[in-house]
Order: C-alpha cells, then structure tokens, then sequence
C-alpha cells in the first residue's frame, strides 16, 4: 500500500444525531479523523457500510426524499474530499487536497450506474483516485486527482472545468451542488468500488 503524503489527506465526519424534538437530523461538522484514498476504499467495501446502504435501499420505493435524505445523515460517515477543515465551513479549510469529487446522479438503474462507473474508470485524461455508486444505489461518485491545468484555479473554477469535461465526453451531468468545497460525500457500502491501481490493494 503506498504511503499518502499529509496534502493528500482529507477531513472524515462522523454519522448525524437527531436534535431535542427529534424533528430534524443534524449531520456533523466537525470532522472526527484525517484520512486517505486507500482508506476510503477499505471502508466502502467493509461490511460496516453495508447495513444502513442496504436499509436506505430497501426504504426507497416507498420513503420521501426528505425520509431517505434524514437517514443518511444519521447513519452515513461522509467525507469532504477536496480538503482538511476543522469545522464544515469553507472558512475553516485548512489545506486542499488534490482531488475533488464529481456526483452523477438520476442514472435509471443500478445497471446504469455501474456501466458508467466502467466508463469513467477507463478515462484516458483525468486520473481517477475511486470510484462507486452512491448509497441510492442509481449515481455515481467520480473521484479525481485535479489535472496539472487547473491546479491553480480555484475551488469553483476547477468543479467548472471537471463538470464540463464530464458533460463534453459522457453527456453526464454533475450535480451543481458539489461545487462547494465543502460539499459532504456520504459514504456507502460498494463492494465494487474501483481504486486505483497505484494503491497496491
């Protein structure tokens, strides 16, 4: 497994928690670790994110969005992959990292999802770090290593540049909400995550 340097870290958060009148689910915003890629993907495919993605699947065809997006927060760890904060608030990154996460979503099956997760892992111009479906279990979660030409662009110019790359060559549409650097990745079980090959796994 390859040593990650300390600006390839990124901030881990742990699951949400009801508030006093158990009206509203409260997700975290204080980081508990710093972590890596490869960790990440230990975790994605451990049988610790397995119960709440099978739970929020099995919920689906007949739970609100409000009723799915509730239990994510309280069950799902979540990551903010493009930086370190001491605090969810983009006044309060510490370091960037080099990656930034893309989120695919509405894809019609899980079928869908997996094939353009195989397209995605086979791009030829942007490094792909991971790679999985998301917790519904019909998006997709693109992360990528920033390539050298929007290194020096900010956070929101280089989610411009990735989204049109996804756009031009997929026909795939990123959620505009991930253009906040302290956007949450919920993180679930994929038991065929892709990694890439660099980590030795």
């Amino acid at each position: 497994m390859v040593q990650s340097k300390v600006n390839e870290r990124f901030s881990i958060f742990p699951c949400g928690w009801w508030n006093e009148a158990k009206q509203e689910a409260c997700p975290q915003q204080r980081p508990q670790q710093t972590q890596t890629i490869d960790w990440v993907y230990e975790y994605i495919i451990s049988e610790r994110a397995r119960k709440p993605t099978e739970e929020l699947r099995a919920m689906l065809p007949t739970a609100t969005k409000e009723q799915c997006g509730k239990f994510k927060v309280l069950n799902f760890e979540y990551a903010t992959f493009s930086g370190i904060f001491s605090y969810r608030n983009a006044n309060c990154l510490g370091a960037r990292s080099p990656y930034i996460c893309l989120d695919i979503d509405g894809l019609g099956s899980g079928g869908e999802a997996r094939d353009v997760q195989h397209a995605l892992c086979a791009d030829k111009y942007v490094e792909t770090e991971l790679c999985f479906v998301s917790p519904s279990g019909n998006g997709v979660k693109w992360v990528v290593r920033l390539p050298e030409a929007v290194e020096g662009m900010c956070f929101r110019d280089q989610w411009y540049e990735m989204r049109n790359h996804l756009a031009f060559n997929y026909g795939l549409v990123a959620d505009p909400a991930c253009k906040d650097v302290t956007r949450a990745c919920f993180l679930p079980w994929d038991n065929e995550c892709f990694i890439n090959s660099k980590y030795n796994i």
